[in-house]
């Protein structure tokens, strides 16, 4: 615990005198477990594949980033994928000052409050899509923006396009809430943006980069209501078409509200839904994937909400060949905490759970360390049994799991290192001093394993570290 807190004072201490911190007078930025894997040559582009050597890569978000002096303007840092998984060897910076991206840093801007990854021009890249929640358009302050940075051969090209709500409304952070899926299986993935109310869409197109103003179509989700929770994307009733998971609420926040599923057709998305069920309040994080197998993707929706007898924690709701399926309470006990995202970190066909509990404290009691909570897939459904806990102290992990790292506020999973297992990627935005971090854990024949696993942080990529809560968005991509 001392060697870590003077290794944070350091960091303050150069980032407040105005230093360029490096490596070598701060130790503390890149940990790596060894690892033990045979160096192979990837195949062809895989989800999530910026650069098409066959590795997927990985963007952590920095939206309280300062850029050229400009507080909170944020940034996105992109790390390559290799045989070895995630190494901070190759990597670039974006911000709204590179050549080539749309706009200008402006204090507020938040660029990089939400990343997403997908093919959008179908050219076989991945494309990197960036919320800029804080954007202002014109004179609404606080509107939002979203910007794509289009993959190509040999890393992250420098085309770009940004667009925002045609009719943008003060503080209502456009960008912040966001999915990304081919709804009409065009080979060309589309990109989802919730408002207060709608799912604004845009197509993928081959000439997407060439287009300044993207049409936009506006879908009401199911329930309709007073405003929007997160939304997500899979395929639920297993046609090939990509679906539109969405949650809206009817009076405030707490209240309660409506889980439904726009289904996604040869024409896009469609307007009468696979699905809808009563949610007894709001808050709920939710995330697709197929945990039996069965080819078609299940929900799983949380809330930390617990004041009612129709309160449940967290809920799996099956895709079936109609839609979305009747609700299955959790047989085990998960804490109160956020899912974080349904991959298949083992390679057994079944996606598997992991929630995140950021409150966690650590070995001293100090609140807000984080953990994971990793729920296997099975047949059956998620396998309570197998659950397990995940934490900067757990064997292995690089890392110490210390207060106010926040570690779980961030999760993400993409296949890093090619080996047909998810790898997951966790964003730890309080760790050291803020300046924060992401931990990369590789996937296994049991799961998450610390073996490969590496903790980096901005500084690691010579990016803004002071207060710029490195790792507050992760993005990456694994196949469905």
């Amino acid at each position: 615990m001392a060697r870590h807190l003077m290794a944070c004072t350091a960091l303050a201490t150069a980032v407040a005198a105005g230093a360029l911190v490096t490596p070598a007078a701060f130790a503390a930025p890149v940990h790596e477990a060894a690892a033990s894997k045979t160096p192979r040559k990837a195949a062809a582009p895989a989800p999530g594949d910026v650069d098409g050597d066959g590795f997927g890569d990985l963007a952590a978000g920095s939206p309280e980033g300062t850029i050229k002096g400009y507080a909170k303007a944020g940034y996105v840092s992109l790390v390559y994928g290799t045989d070895q998984g995630v190494r901070v060897t190759r990597h670039k910076g974006i911000t709204q000052d590179t050549a080539g991206i749309p706009g200008v840093p402006e204090a507020g801007d938040r660029f990089g409050s939400s990343v997403a990854m997908g093919d959008v021009d179908g050219d076989g890249y991945t494309d990197l899509v960036i919320g800029s929640g804080g954007e202002a358009i014109g004179t609404v302050a606080g509107a939002g923006a979203v910007t794509v940075v289009f993959g190509a051969k040999g890393g992250l090209g420098s085309d770009a396009i940004a667009f925002h709500n045609p009719k943008p409304s003060s503080r209502e952070a456009f960008g912040d809430n966001l999915t990304v899926g081919d709804f009409n299986h065009d080979g060309r993935d589309d990109i989802a943006v919730a408002t207060d109310t709608k799912v604004n869409v845009v197509r993928g197109a081959s000439n997407l980069r060439d287009v300044d103003e993207p049409a936009m179509t506006a879908y009401a989700p199911p329930g309709g209501g007073a405003g929007m929770g997160p939304i997500s994307s899979g395929d639920i009733n297993g046609d090939g078409f990509t679906d539109l998971v969405t949650q809206a609420y009817f009076d405030d926040g707490a209240d309660e509200g409506t889980l439904g599923v726009l289904p996604g057709s040869a024409q896009g998305l469609k307007t009468q839904p696979i699905g809808r069920t009563g949610l007894p309040f709001n808050g709920y994080s939710v995330v697709t994937g197929d945990i039996t197998g069965d080819g078609r993707d299940d929900v799983v929706v949380d809330t930390n909400y617990s004041d009612g007898p129709d309160e449940f924690l967290l809920r799996m709701f099956p895709g079936t060949a109609a839609g979305l399926g009747a609700g299955v309470p959790y047989g085990g006990a998960v804490e109160p905490g956020t899912v974080g995202v349904l991959a298949d970190t083992d390679g057994d066909g079944h996606a598997d759970l992991v929630t995140a509990v950021v409150g966690e404290p650590d070995s001293d009691g100090i609140q807000n360390a984080g953990a994971l909570t990793v729920v296997p897939g099975a047949t059956t459904g998620l396998d309570a049994a197998r659950a397990r806990k995940l934490t900067l102290d757990s064997p292995g992990v690089m890392g110490v799991m210390e207060g106010n790292d926040q570690f779980g506020w961030s999760v993400t999973a993409g296949d890093f290192d090619a080996d047909g297992r998810a790898d997951l990627a966790v964003g730890a935005p309080g760790k050291y001093l803020a300046t924060g971090a992401v931990s990369v854990i590789p996937g296994s024949k049991t799961g998450p394993t610390g073996t490969g696993s590496i903790l980096f942080t901005p500084e690691s990529l010579g990016h803004p570290t002071a207060k710029a809560r490195f790792g507050s968005a992760v993005g990456a991509r694994t196949a469905r």
